[in-house]
């Protein structure tokens, strides 16, 4: 009986076009969902060279970034210049070293040192600096983790 219903499914499917549910969908008008030419820019101007997009949109003078970019990149520029707001607030009177966007940015730019500096280390050494500062900040977290590593 098995086989007479799967000759009578297959004779269906051939009666409707070889849909093999049986439905005569190929006679119906279906609108069009979806575009026929799927062709579409994701990222217009976008380039895997910068990985910044410069055009006359975002800068005034759009070859100009384009070549100290090729020189200089952001990260090398924002570095820098971090640098020399360092130097200039070590240099800052006490009173204006008070100053809360003073206070930010020093924290800011001890932050981006400490990454640096993880990032020069071995992984092991990484790890290590991890675990110790996790035992610190976070003592049950590490009782968690040193419970996972039974001696």
């Amino acid at each position: 009986m098995a086989t007479d219903g799967k000759a009578a499914a297959n004779a269906a499917a051939e009666r409707n076009g070889g849909s093999w549910w049986g439905w005569p969908l190929q006679q119906w008008s279906w609108p069009a969902l979806a575009p026929q030419q799927l062709s579409q820019p994701i990222n217009p101007g976008w380039s895997f060279g910068n990985l910044v997009s410069v055009t006359n949109v975002n800068s005034s003078a759009p070859d100009i970034e384009r070549d100290v970019l090729q020189q200089h990149s952001y990260g090398r520029q924002i570095g820098r210049l971090m640098d020399a707001v360092s130097a200039l607030a070590e240099r800052l009177p006490a009173a204006a070293r008070d100053d809360t966007r003073i206070a930010e940015f020093e924290s800011l730019a001890r932050d981006v040192e400490r990454i640096k500096q993880r990032a020069r280390l071995p992984r092991l050494e990484r790890l290590r600096e991890e675990i110790e500062e996790l035992q610190r900040e976070d003592p049950p977290a590490y009782k968690q983790l040193r419970a996972m590593f039974p001696r």
